[in-house]
């Protein structure tokens, strides 16, 4: 049994790509025979008051705030889904009205240590009673923590007498983004269960109590979301540099896969129309038909191309860079149709929102909302997916834009470099004689992907945004490359044969200790 402990789980709870995950891996790990459980907060959100939650069980626990009460909630599942997903419930600590962000301040909110160290207790109290509840012997179990939220679960475990039931069942901790680490003052270790003060040290990471650095230490192994992030994090992880080189040994990347369950461009409810990828006159007709649906949405003019960004406006995301891409875009007259849907920093919502326009030839359209239906008919209706990313661990967008046909235009970091390949010059011809309707799909394509960024400046950009543009009226190329990636193998059923090598091999060790 693995027991996924997150801050996010898609469709229930979702800010970003740990939410895409948390909600497809347990279910592709079950289907590959390691049955797999969930545990998130709940949180007082529309997605979790409208998900038909069912009340299964409630406890109390200790903790610095004295005991607490927690409900335990079952979530609907869909007939396809093999993980159980829970949401517990602990007032004022769990059910908050945003995830990460109060939604009255727009800023994160002051406890969010003690809400996170909260949920953790509670979820480890939580899958003990799981335990009991349903007789399973802790022998075959594995904890999988996500992110700093739970990093500190593999202490607990390990060194708090709380938890001694739980000691030396492995532990694994996957790097979703190596930049956040939860650091806050040293002084919070006294909220923390009882443990042995010989092992603080593992608590504290630069005079400072750091969860992240903490997992990374703690957990028997540690996971990050592509290959070519484990390298970035040795160079460029927030501080953490020192600890990932010390710890590489134990540090494994895998890249993320996408449900395609939920992003089946065929059967997709969000679309307009399925798109057709077969006879190359379908396809025009049905991504024609995609693009006119965004003119419902946008203020377009449908004979450009169609340039999209969706993703959290953030420094991280290159979105601070936006507004002067966009500006240059106009400024130099470049024909195209630019929209936005994200939302994150006040500065760039205020600057993105001055710079909305359909000044012929360049239209630009923002909406600073989250829409899950309107983001999956951007990727079937546009032609173009933009990410100018600085840090992208791993990356969804650009998997489902090629899933989608859309056509990447991507920073050369993390998981973009992996799964994005600059494009080559002779890629109709090779893809007419190499690509047909059986044949294998690997991410390997030798024709390339997309549109790669390797000088990150304005000017770069802008000016890899004019190749696009001229690419784009080449449509036989542009049919051809749709299709070709299009049939890209992004499924789970890879990263979860490579995850369950990694428990298997966990598993061996805790036998062998």
């Amino acid at each position: 049994m693995i027991h996924h402990i997150a801050a996010e789980a898609y469709p229930f709870a979702k800010a970003g790509g740990l939410g895409d995950v948390v909600g497809s891996l347990p279910n592709a790990l079950a289907e590959q025979g390691s049955p797999s459980t969930v545990w998130i907060p709940y949180y007082d959100i529309p997605s979790l008051n409208e998900a038909h939650l069912t009340q299964a069980w409630g406890f109390s626990f200790p903790s610095a705030f004295g005991t607490l009460s927690a409900e335990v909630f079952t979530l609907r599942q869909s007939q396809k889904w093999r993980a159980s997903f829970y949401a517990i419930k602990v007032s004022t600590w769990t059910d908050r009205k945003g995830i990460y962000i109060d939604p009255e301040s727009g800023h994160g909110y002051w406890d969010e240590f003690q809400r996170t160290l909260v949920f953790q207790l509670a979820a480890l109290h939580a899958i003990h009673s799981f335990n009991q509840r349903h007789d399973c012997s802790t022998k075959d179990q594995i904890f999988h923590c996500h992110d700093h939220h739970t990093a500190l679960i593999p202490f607990l475990i390990e060194h708090c007498e709380e938890f001694a039931h739980f000691k030396g069942i492995p532990t694994v901790l996957t790097l979703h983004n190596g930049q956040y680490h939860g650091t806050t003052d040293l002084s919070k270790v006294s909220l923390l269960p009882s443990y042995d003060p010989s092992k603080q040290g593992l608590l504290e990471w630069d005079h400072a109590l750091n969860p992240l650095a903490c997992g990374i230490k703690c957990a028997w192994h540690v996971t990050t979301v592509s290959p070519s992030y484990v390298e970035e994090l040795k160079r460029s992880s927030n501080g953490l540099e020192g600890l990932i080189l010390m710890e590489e040994a134990k540090i494994t990347g895998i890249l993320n896969g996408i449900d395609a369950t939920v992003w089946d461009s065929a059967s997709d409810p969000h679309l307009a129309v399925p798109l057709k990828f077969g006879r190359k006159d379908a396809l025009k007709r049905s991504k024609e038909l995609n693009r006119q649906a965004l003119d419902e949405h946008f203020t377009l003019d449908l004979s450009l191309p169609i340039v999209a960004f969706i993703g959290r406006l953030v420094w991280e995301k290159g979105a601070d860079m936006l507004p002067s891409v966009i500006h240059s875009i106009r400024s130099e007259g470049i024909p195209l149709n630019f929209i936005l849907l994200g939302t994150g920093n006040p500065e760039i919502h205020h600057q993105l929102t001055a710079l909305n326009t359909d000044s012929k030839p360049t239209y630009i359209d923002t909406r600073l909302e989250y829409n899950e239906g309107l983001a999956h008919q951007m990727y079937a209706g546009s032609d173009f997916m933009f990410m100018p990313s600085r840090v992208e661990p791993c990356g969804l967008n650009q998997m489902y834009a090629m899933t989608y046909g859309a056509i990447p235009i991507v920073s050369n970091v993390g998981g973009l470099k992996d799964t994005v390949h600059p494009m080559t010059d002779s890629v109709p011809r090779k893809i007419a004689a190499s690509k047909n309707e059986s044949s294998p799909s690997t991410l390997q394509n030798p024709n390339g992907h997309g549109f790669v960024i390797d000088d990150f400046s304005v000017q770069n950009i802008v000016g890899i945004l004019r190749q696009a543009v001229g690419f784009w009226h080449q449509q036989d190329a542009r049919l051809a490359w749709m299709k070709a990636n299009h049939q890209v193998d992004f499924s789970w059923a890879r990263s979860a044969a490579a995850t369950q090598k990694v428990y298997e091999n966990l598993q061996s060790k805790r036998i062998g200790a």
